[in-house]
């Protein structure tokens, strides 16, 4: 009984120092990760269009013979909304080496993020207080996210939509302490320039070998 109280206060001891670090500070770290990430992602596409070039483009020719040009956007509609580690940019990897127009890749994998963080957004406001074993499942990870949507507001969308901090998890978090629907969209929508960016990044490693 002890030692599970005293767990209990070191888990909330660890949230409590959480809340209180700097603004600066945690945006500062976001920023790091985010800029490690972009460096990693650029160096795994260059690695693969060197090592790996023809695999990956008979695997990105049946992903899209099978899916036709809409499977980008769809597949990245799952990978957004399902609350597993399923990186959306490995479909925008499909896309590029399948050499699919850029204006359609951006739109169609920007509509299926928005899409799937609309749905997280409802997991969160409406199905989250009604069903005890999917409150169980998503509270142990959204909770996690609440400092930020505490602290941030619509900031911590932003931040979802763009850096490595989870979108999927950041949109129930939202909805689950009542974000007005508006002003999640509006946050959302920055979804749109990361996936410009990043699309961008992947094509450039591609053709840089």
């Amino acid at each position: 009984m002890w030692k599970e109280c005293s767990i209990v206060g070191d888990s909330l001891n660890e949230k409590t120092a959480e809340i209180s670090q700097s603004t600066e500070k945690v945006l500062s770290r976001l920023l790091r990760q985010t800029l490690i990430a972009s460096l990693v992602l650029f160096l795994g596409v260059l690695f693969l269009a060197r090592f790996f070039h023809e695999p990956v483009l008979q695997v990105s020719k049946g992903f899209i013979d099978f899916t036709g040009p809409l499977g980008v956007g769809f597949a990245i509609l799952i990978a957004d909304s399902v609350h597993v580690f399923l990186p959306p940019d490995t479909f925008l990897i499909i896309a590029v080496a399948a050499g699919l127009s850029d204006a359609w890749v951006i739109s169609s994998a920007s509509v299926g993020s928005l899409i799937a963080g609309c749905c997280s957004y409802a997991q969160g406001k409406y199905l989250l207080p009604k069903l005890d074993s999917f409150t169980r499942f998503v509270r142990k990870h959204e909770e996690k996210l609440e400092v930020y949507v505490k602290r941030f507001g619509f900031w911590a969308v932003v931040l979802g939509a763009l850096t490595p901090l989870p979108y999927s998890w950041t949109s129930v978090a939202a909805g689950a302490m009542g974000m007005r629907f508006r002003l999640f969209l509006l946050a959302a929508l920055f979804r749109i320039p990361r996936f410009y960016i990043y699309y961008y990044l992947i094509k450039g490693g591609w053709i840089a070998v």
